[in-house]
């Protein structure tokens, strides 16, 4: 033993000497004291006068009942005495009185040990000042945590290793209406054969204790009459030595969440449909406007036109004066013509009632030809595509918005379009070697591409938007060939 060393020494009252030993035990981080059967202090090493704030000199006047004060008493000397000397000695808990009376919280741990034939006891004293502090956080930390728990309006619930309930707060108490006795009673195991519910919790814990991740779900259950959504988490708790000792379960009521939830999507739904009604009759109200203008305007324009042909042909060849009036009028009817053919196309091409790749190649030819760059259809044969009149107006209008976008903003050279039929849906895609842009940071008032979106919901498919900076732009139609939404509200 280390002190060996100093019992062997010659000179034995000498406290302040030093050795190997000595220099081994000073650099212990605990008091060390040596006590005789008599209560005296043999030896204490530096840790010791630094803790009770004696010198090693006052040390070996003192008795060791002096810093322990329960010591002071016969009988628990005695037995303190017996219990050390035991071969596994004794570790207890006290207080020693430093030298300006402060009371120290200490443990101490009693062996003995035998010098020159005499019995003494070996005591190693461990400040558990800071340990005491750090419990008293904890225990503090705890309460607190408590207080929170326990009036968390969160259900939450602890269960052990055998899934059986070891607590539960007031919450969890209130919702099944039982109290912590029962639910402490409570095992997870019992209340699987009760339904999907308890199937489904039980599968959560399960996966929390083999994976030692936390697991969270939504479970559906009946309160009261009403259906109730109850997101819950697991988590795993561990021990000091990092080994699972329980899991923790919090329940969190979100009801009212998910009844918002499916009211805005329940009032989505609502304008997207309102949406698609006021399309569709906006739609329908240009197919009527350009048929009129075309059909009945037109017709008499062009009757008019052959009326002044024939009086062009009637008029005395020496009349110059009315041979030119009339020429004018015939220049200006041709005019008016042009223009009630150019609105009658923009309002809705007659192309469309050829199908959908005749009027694309008709939007090409006219793209290219209004100053556009160059652009490339790649599309099966016409009759390849059959779509009904609404999914057919909304797919050319979604390229027609797409190749306006483009001329606009794109400065590109190359435009590609591409039509791929599925089984059962239909692919449009436009794509630009452009300068592109960030989808992220599209300004709000920009709704061409929000109506490009929007067309792609009105077919029950999807528009996606996809660009960056000098790497072109992709738009992509995907909508499924059978619409029978489309169908009904054309017969409504």
């Amino acid at each position: 033993m280390l002190l060996q060393g100093f019992a062997n020494r010659q000179e034995r009252a000498d406290l302040n000497s030093t050795n190997l030993s000595d220099i081994a035990l000073n650099r212990i981080h605990d008091a060390i004291y040596l006590v005789d059967s008599q209560l005296r202090i043999k030896y204490v090493n530096d840790k010791a006068c630094q803790l009770m704030g004696y010198s090693r000199k006052e040390f070996s006047q003192l008795q060791f009942s002096t810093l322990d004060r329960e010591l002071r008493d016969i009988d628990v000397v005695a037995l303190w005495w017996k219990l050390s000397v035991r071969p596994e000695g004794i570790t207890f808990t006290s207080h020693h009185t430093c030298r300006d009376d402060e009371l120290i919280p200490v443990e101490v741990s009693s062996s003995s040990y035998i010098t020159e034939g005499e019995p003494h006891i070996l005591c190693v004293v461990h400040d558990v000042r800071e340990l005491r502090r750090k419990e008293h956080q904890q225990r503090l930390r705890e309460k607190q945590m408590n207080t929170v728990v326990e009036n968390s309006p969160d259900l939450i619930s602890r269960f052990d290793l055998n899934m059986r309930c070891v607590y539960a707060n007031p919450a969890v108490q209130s919702w099944f209406g039982r109290s912590e006795r029962e639910l402490q009673q409570w095992q997870l195991t019992e209340s699987v054969p009760l339904g999907d519910v308890g199937l489904n919790f039980f599968k959560l814990m399960s996966k929390t204790l083999v994976d030692e991740q936390g697991a969270e779900s939504e479970l559906t259950l009946e309160r009261h009459g009403k259906k109730r959504v109850l997101h819950v988490r697991c988590v795993p708790e561990y021990n000091l030595q990092g080994k699972i000792v329980s899991v923790l379960a919090v329940g969190r009521d979100i009801t009212r969440v998910r009844q918002t939830e499916d009211e805005l999507r329940a009032a989505h739904q609502q304008l997207r449909e309102l949406t698609r009604n006021q399309e569709m009759a906006r739609e329908v109200e240009r197919k009527q406007l350009a048929r009129d203008i075309h059909d009945e305007l037109g017709q008499h324009l062009t009757s008019l036109r052959t009326g002044l042909s024939l009086l062009s042909m009637r008029a005395d060849e020496g009349s110059t004066v009315v041979q030119t009036q009339l020429e004018g009028l015939m220049n200006l009817v041709d005019s008016t013509i042009q223009v009630v053919r150019d609105v009658s196309t923009r309002l809705r091409p007659n192309v469309l009632n050829l199908g959908l790749i005749p009027a694309l190649e008709w939007l090409r030819d006219q793209f290219m030809k209004n100053g556009g760059c160059r652009c490339i259809l790649i599309a099966p044969d016409e009759h390849t595509v059959q779509l009904d009149e609404a999914s057919l107006t909304a797919a050319f209008r979604v390229v027609q918005e797409s190749l306006t976008n483009a001329a606009r903003h794109a400065s590109a050279s190359n435009i590609y379009i591409f039509v791929k039929p599925q089984p059962d849906a239909l692919v449009i895609e436009v794509v630009d070697n452009g300068k592109g842009f960030q989808v992220n940071r599209v300004q709000k008032n920009a709704f061409g591409l929000q109506g490009i979106q929007e067309r792609g919901r009105m077919l029950n498919g999807d528009a996606t938007i996809t660009s960056a900076p000098g790497k072109g732009t992709r738009i992509k139609l995907t909508f499924p060939l059978s619409a029978p939404h489309n169908s009904q509200t054309e017969k409504r």
